[in-house]
């Protein structure tokens, strides 16, 4: 059985092509799309995915704030934070529990940048 996805951002186009990868690079099933952290908290606690993809920079409610909601609720999520966002908030992030962070913008034309992105992956599931 595929590994289930949940993909959390305010960009419907960034949405889509992460949406894309996860089906066609990674063979995994996209469970829903959101648009905010509200969305994310939500989407969580109803298909319970393998992986949540999360921007931080996100209206209502950013994404290091549902990180930290559903984290609380679901110690064991594996999180992935895809942000424009570097630095502090970043670190952040990876100490109060996400499993990895990929930089935007995203560059799915690059073979390097689509295996950094795999790597990336197995070390979230790996943890």
């Amino acid at each position: 059985m595929p590994k289930s996805v949940v993909i959390i951002d305010d960009s419907k186009y960034l949405i889509n092509k992460v949406a894309n990868f996860f089906k066609k690079e990674m063979n995994f099933e996209v469970a829903a799309l959101g648009y905010d952290g509200n969305d994310a908290v939500t989407l969580y606690r109803e298909h319970k995915p393998d992986l949540i993809t999360l921007d931080i920079t996100m209206p209502n409610k950013d994404g290091q704030q549902a990180m930290k909601e559903i984290l609380s609720e679901f110690p064991d999520a594996n999180i992935l934070i895809i942000s424009a966002v570097r630095g502090d908030t970043v670190l952040e992030c990876m100490s109060d529990g996400a499993k990895g962070y990929i930089e935007k913008p995203l560059k799915f034309a690059d073979a390097e940048f689509i295996e950094d992105f795999k790597e990336t992956l197995d070390e979230v599931f790996s943890n």
